[in-house]
């Protein structure tokens, strides 16, 4: 084997230096090269370890030249020495000391070291020769800087001006530590940075993940008002922090706590604040997290009690859920949250002036919501549609069910692939709506038996003994467990049922406005129908005695099943008079919503906030506004 190569090329490695007249063991602070420099140690130290075995001549030499000063008189005697906690872990690997490294597995450090002890593992001696003959072609540009005389704040900044290199979190740790003396650095590392650092680090699996870049941001945001943008935060914190006053750093830390119960809600000791920070992670809206942070941390100072920050809380999943259901657009979020907190903080009427704010806000409305949620695919967001069933579940139920059971999967009613008995059973305009609505919220619920159910025809799911819905303990299948067939009727029933809950759970802040919209009076004109009627609170709607309505004749099956349903019901209850075609209310009756208003006067799908108008011509949508 021949090695063509001179030499490598690793770069610049930029130090600081005591000067000329420094005396006794010499020590050099690097400020650039540090993640090669430890590499290259790591490397050397699984040589090392490798060659005891085999080269023991070897094995000193790299431990004599590259490892240790055996005349050091500090404890850890290692030359290469990074901040506290990585010197103890470099040093435990050094000495092999598994036991003690077991809390340190997830640890760049720790898996680094592993990956070359791995491949080295499989060297024969002369591959290894090879490789030392390798490390021995390395070169890099020696920095020296003098302490006191030269900048390296500035040299490093320059170095790293391309932002490739370091993450904007790197850099800001780089600037609060390098100016400071070694003993007070370590203080500050460890007393300091790295809880922040840990506060802002999850794993995943066997990789870790670093949001310090994002905290900064964040925390940058809450206290100025002002979003940075997330290549300028290095930028920005350098405006904002003040090397002199030790307090800031503190107070870093402490939002830094607040923080990683945000990202890691399993850290939040208290079971009821817990379970809504797990509900707002899983909405997955990252925006909110200034505003998290400053409440967690008035909440913690005792400025905003228990129940109020709960509420808080559930008001932000509302206002999140509601708008990703009916799509509003969520860059929007940006600009209503990052002045949010300094402007509810003020007063400290928290949720006085969150309501307002949200309802003036474009917070969508129970209409918007029921005609937003009827036709929306919520299969293909799996982990916001568990939350939904979830909160669905376990609304005003004694017996909580337990979500962590990986047993208990979605499970779609009407199959997502019908086979030929399931087909057979529609009209062709009635499979086709089947499979349009398949996804949608009414079709699917919670099984813990998805395997068994399957393709099976509905009354089979229903009667299975063991597996099927009459048999289920679950809340989301009592509907169906009643049900003799599933069809777009059924499909649109349980809609309804399941709607009830929707908003009581998500729901909207009456606005001060709509107890006064009761007085105002609408009107609605058809071909051969027309109504009168009143908004009522929670966005129902009474149509007005003497409103004529209709059967669906425009082309729309489901809307013509629908006011057939209804109309039979008011036969029934003797609430309307026949005149033909027509149906004249005898009483006022109340509906779900201006658009199930709407549609029955119309006898066509509807949208009634921009279809009921004032006697002058106004909409009823602008009242809303």
């Amino acid at each position: 084997m021949q090695f063509n190569v001179t030499s490598h090329f690793i770069g610049s490695i930029v130090y600081i230096h005591e000067g000329v007249y420094g005396i006794g063991e010499k020590e050099f602070y690097v400020i650039d090269g540090q993640q090669r420099m430890i590499t290259i140690t790591l490397l050397h130290i699984a040589l090392y370890h490798r060659l005891k075995e085999s080269k023991e001549e070897y094995a000193d030499e790299i431990y004599e030249l590259y490892l240790v000063n055996k005349f050091s008189k500090r404890d850890i005697k290692l030359k290469l020495l990074p901040p506290e906690e990585n010197l103890n872990i470099l040093n435990k690997i050094l000495e092999e000391n598994w036991e003690e490294l077991e809390d340190y597995q997830d640890r760049n450090i720790v898996k680094n070291y592993k990956f070359f002890k791995e491949i080295i593992s499989n060297y024969s001696n002369e591959e290894i020769e090879y490789l030392l003959a390798g490390l021995d072609k390395i070169i890099y540009v020696d920095i020296a800087l003098e302490k006191d005389k030269d900048d390296p704040q500035k040299i490093f900044e320059s170095l790293n001006s391309t932002g490739l290199d370091l993450s904007q979190g790197d850099l800001i740790r780089n600037y609060i530590l390098m100016d400071l003396e070694r003993e007070k650095q370590n203080l500050v590392y460890k007393n300091l940075w790295l809880p922040i650092e840990n506060n802002c680090k999850i794993s995943v699996g066997n990789e870790i993940k670093n949001y310090v870049s994002d905290f900064i941001r964040d925390y940058l945001t809450l206290k100025s008002g002002k979003i940075p943008s997330k290549p300028k935060v290095f930028e920005e914190f350098k405006e904002f922090y003040d090397k002199k006053n030790d307090k800031q750093l503190e107070d870093i830390k402490n939002f830094s706590e607040e923080y990683a119960h945000i990202i890691k809600p399993d850290t939040e000791k208290d079971k009821e604040i817990r379970k809504e920070l797990e509900n707002l992670k899983v909405l997955d809206q990252t925006v909110i997290n200034t505003f998290l942070i400053g409440i967690l941390r008035d909440y913690r100072e005792n400025k905003i009690v228990k129940n109020e920050i709960l509420e808080i809380f559930k008001l932000l999943q509302s206002y999140i859920w509601r708008r990703f259901i009916t799509e509003k657009p969520s860059n929007a979020l940006n600009k209503i949250f990052q002045g949010m907190y300094l402007r509810i903080s003020k007063d400290q009427k928290y949720y006085k002036i969150l309501e307002e704010s949200f309802l003036n806000q474009d917070f969508p409305t129970n209409d918007e919501l029921k005609e937003a949620l009827k036709t929306k695919n919520v299969y293909k967001d799996k982990e916001k549609l568990r939350y939904v069933f979830k909160e669905l579940e376990n609304y005003n139920h004694n017996e909580l069910i337990d979500f962590e059971n990986e047993k208990i999967t979605i499970e779609h009613i009407f199959p997502q692939k019908p086979n030929k008995s399931w087909k057979e059973k529609y009209s062709d305009y009635e499979l086709e709506e089947m499979k349009t609505f398949k996804d949608t919220i009414p079709n699917l619920t919670l099984t813990g038996s998805n395997v068994n159910l399957g393709n099976k025809s509905f009354l089979e799911k229903r009667n299975d003994d063991i597996h099927g819905y009459k048999n289920s303990k679950l809340y989301l299948n009592k509907y169906l467990s009643k049900l003799n067939e599933w069809n777009l009727s059924a499909m649109e029933g349980r809609f309804e049922d399941l709607f009830k809950n929707i908003i009581k759970i998500w729901k909207r802040p009456e606005n001060f406005e709509d107890k006064d919209i009761e007085k105002v009076t609408f009107v609605l004109k058809g071909a051969a129908s027309s109504g009168t009627g009143k908004l009522l609170a929670y966005e129902k709607f009474e149509l007005l005695k003497g409103s004529i309505i209709i059967k669906g004749n425009k082309g729309s099956e489901s809307v013509e099943k629908r006011n057939k349903r209804i109309i039979e019901e008011l036969l029934e209850n003797n609430l309307v008079e026949k005149d033909g075609n027509k149906y004249i209310l005898k009483e006022n009756y109340k509906v779900s919503s201006p658009s199930a208003a709407a549609s029955l006067i119309l006898g066509r799908n509807a949208n009634g906030w921009k279809e009921w108008k004032t006697f002058d011509g106004k909409l009823l949508n602008e009242f809303r506004k």
